[in-house]
């Protein structure tokens, strides 16, 4: 009988050392989507993935030196083209500039560009930044992002609004139309535009590269509706009105950013504050300036300008293409609401529970365990056996009791104390 009580004893010890183990491994992260890793795989190119700033440098590097050596689609990725023959005499930057399929080559450049630039920025300073203010682990990561985007969308933002304040369409949307088609466009106009057409079609990698974010979907399709209408708003000659929805859409991603990377410090007190005023931005930009946008694209063509398709003379907003794009503006404004309907979560989360500001649409999949001050607890399951002899008449029992107690602890608190399984033996 004491052979089987030990035996019976060591069983449910080596249950709870499994049991141990599987609770202290730690979560595999998920994949953040599965088609782009499917496919990155079947080219073999998972490699070159893992150090975007070495492949991006290599790749401008060799642009930059077959710019050199006359190059000309080197040169085409590395300067804008189509200057307009008359303004020949004039300053780059005053000079007018038409549009064609060589303009792509300098977009390509600018993909480039912004995998290297955000590699930079967000490893060689923002990553050492969030480190001396004592921010660690997935905050981190998320810290380094955040601050790249801010930088971003600021110049973004006031690029754009320098070039809508200096132009006839400031405060005018019957001006988008009037003059079409805008053809012939300067030079700071020209990269700006091409420039942030770059920015959006390298966030579609970003988005398939980063940890996967619960609006992992909602993110994409954005992404792709920008992009096109970025894109066909450039070859139709609609640039006044993709500026002036550029300048809408930036300013409320620069009040989301700030106290983002506030709540990553610890400031939660005036980052609850900086929310309300993004919630206000968001409001009044995406859900009423940018409808006024769809409104004068649905109705005022018709009044102002002639919408035939003629080639010849630049002419090619039609019907259907207006159309084309009512569709597209739409469904990125559906896409704004299901994101506005998450800011409603947060808020009511913040009136229900009394708890800080939190835009959950950041947060990956994985990102349930929880975390305090920036280290994220763990579940550490400690066993307890204790082994007892008793004296009966008809001799002595071995009897094992074993006790499994689950405990939460800090990982600073696990690193300094340890888990400690305490076993006594016969």
């Amino acid at each position: 009988m004491s052979r089987t009580s030990t035996a019976s004893g060591d069983i449910q010890d080596s249950k709870a050392k499994r049991q141990h183990n599987h609770t202290q491994r730690p979560k595999r992260r998920k994949a953040t989507a599965p088609v782009f890793d499917g496919f990155v795989k079947a080219l073999r190119l998972q490699n070159y993935f893992q150090n975007d700033k070495d492949l991006s440098l290599k790749i401008m590097a060799t642009v930059f030196l077959g710019s050199l050596l006359g190059n000309s689609f080197c040169r085409k990725m590395t300067t804008i083209t189509y200057r307009f023959a008359e303004d020949a005499d004039k300053n780059w930057w005053e000079a007018r500039f038409l549009k064609g399929w060589d303009d792509l080559a300098f977009v390509l450049f600018w993909i480039v560009a912004f995998t290297y630039i955000r590699a930079v920025f967000m490893k060689g300073y923002f990553n050492p930044m969030g480190k001396r203010l004592g921010i660690r682990g997935s905050k981190l990561e998320r810290f380094e992002e955040q601050a790249y985007i801010l930088v971003y969308y600021v110049t973004s933002w006031a690029s754009g609004m320098a070039l809508m304040y200096y132009s006839p369409y400031w405060l005018s949307t019957a001006h988008y139309w009037i003059g079409y088609p805008h053809d012939k466009i300067q030079a700071p106009y020209k990269i700006y535009y091409l420039v942030q057409l770059a920015f959006w079609i390298q966030q579609i990698y970003v988005v398939n590269t980063d940890m996967k974010r619960k609006d992992y979907w909602a993110m994409l399709i954005h992404h792709f509706i920008t992009c096109a209408l970025i894109g066909g708003s450039y070859a139709f000659h609609l640039t006044p009105v993709g500026n002036a929805i550029l300048v809408v859409m930036d300013v409320s991603d620069v009040f989301l950013a700030v106290p983002k990377i506030l709540k990553y410090q610890g400031y939660t007190a005036i980052c609850d504050y900086l929310f309300g005023l993004f919630v206000i931005s968001w409001a009044v930009t995406r859900h009423y300036l940018f409808p006024l946008i769809i409104m004068s694209v649905a109705q005022e063509p018709q009044k102002l300008m002639d919408m035939s398709w003629d080639p010849s003379r630049d002419l090619f907003f039609t019907k259907n293409v207006q159309n084309g794009f009512l569709t597209l503006l739409f469904g990125l404004e559906g896409v704004l609401c299901f994101w506005f309907l998450m800011i409603f979560k947060v808020i009511y989360k913040m009136f229900k529970s009394g708890a800080g500001a939190d835009d959950n649409r950041s947060h990956d999949e994985d990102s349930d365990e929880e975390e305090v001050h920036g280290e994220s607890k763990e579940k550490s399951v400690v066993t307890e056996s204790k082994t007892t002899t008793a004296k009966t008449p008809n001799g002595s029992v071995t009897m094992t009791t074993t006790t499994t107690t689950t405990t939460t602890t800090t990982a600073k608190e696990a690193k300094t104390n340890g888990v400690h399984r305490v076993n006594n033996k016969n």
